[in-house]
């Protein structure tokens, strides 16, 4: 039985056995075809030569500028009274020069060299060149109510022929400052304030614009980049004057002057105008609450007018 099967499978009839036959000529045909076409038709080779000298030219530039750093003329310089003019005259990039002094503005202040290193975008090279001219001395800084200045004076006593030296610390007087009205000082005030830069005053000068005032000094707080530290500093200088704060008229007020309030924000607004579509005019804060937390409705209130 098995093997009639066999049998049967490979019996071919005549003109199967002839088509077997010609797809193996043809297969044959196609082998040797491939291996004489090349042979026959040379290859059409591309002329690489020009492109690679230009990627070597490149590379040669990319190396050449990597592996040269600016020659700065330094002279003796401490990096903590350092400013735009003085890094340009000793050559430091504008870029690095940019980030030293944002972070001397931000209060920022360097204790030993290392700190000069960590500046982002300072190089092995440029600091080499620098290094030795750094010197960093005790700054006086009215920001600490404790600091204590260092002042010695001459007191010498013998003891088996050595002179000793004893100093005499005393407290740093802090300059008086009058207290300052928070909502129309400007920036030459309140840089004047420890614990502010000239950064930090044009941020508090915006923000207070675009509230229409402060009506709390706790509001310094939502200014943008003021740490904790630098409003536990300023606080004792500012009190404010609420008659000067610009309120706006809710149930006339459009949606991009609500919008633009930091209170409020255009998707709140939004929500606000279809409210007043609905229900008609405001007339008290309360009449805000389907639409605004109660947090933020104190927020908000000093700025709210509801008079027709």
């Amino acid at each position: 039985m098995f093997n009639k099967w066999i049998r049967e499978l490979f019996s071919f009839s005549r003109n199967e056995r002839t088509g077997i036959i010609g797809l193996l000529v043809v297969i044959f045909l196609l082998v040797i075809a491939g291996k004489l076409i090349p042979l026959l038709i040379p290859e059409e080779k591309t002329d690489f030569t020009k492109w690679e000298k230009e990627v070597r030219t490149f590379l040669m530039k990319g190396e050449t500028k990597e592996s040269s750093a600016p020659r700065l003329n330094p002279v003796s310089f401490n990096p903590n009274l350092i400013d735009s003019a003085g890094l340009a005259r000793i050559g430091i990039p504008a870029k690095i020069a940019g980030h030293w002094l944002n972070y001397l503005n931000k209060g920022g202040r360097f204790r030993n060299k290392e700190g000069v290193r960590k500046i982002f975008g300072m190089t092995d090279e440029i600091y080499n060149q620098i290094n030795s001219f750094i010197y960093i001395e005790a700054i006086p800084s009215s920001r600490k109510a404790d600091e204590k200045k260092f002042v010695p004076f001459k007191e010498t006593r013998e003891y088996n022929k050595d002179t000793v030296v004893r100093p005499e610390y005393r407290k740093k007087a802090i300059p008086k400052i009058a207290s300052i009205e928070l909502n129309i000082a400007d920036s030459a005030c309140l840089t004047a304030v420890p614990g502010i830069g000239s950064l930090l005053a044009s941020r508090i000068i915006r923000y207070r614009n675009l509230l229409g005032g402060y009506y709390s000094v706790a509001q310094l707080k939502e200014v943008y980049g003021l740490r904790q530290e630098n409003y536990s500093m300023m606080s004792p200088y500012f009190n404010v004057d609420r008659s000067v704060v610009k309120n706006f008229n809710i149930n006339f007020s459009t949606i991009q002057e609500l919008g633009h309030h930091p209170y409020v924000g255009y998707k709140t607004a939004k929500k606000l105008l279809r409210l007043r579509d609905i229900k008609g005019k405001f007339l008290v804060p309360g009449d805000l609450n389907p639409v605004i937390t109660s947090d933020s409705l104190n927020r908000l209130s000093p700025y709210l007018k509801f008079s027709p």
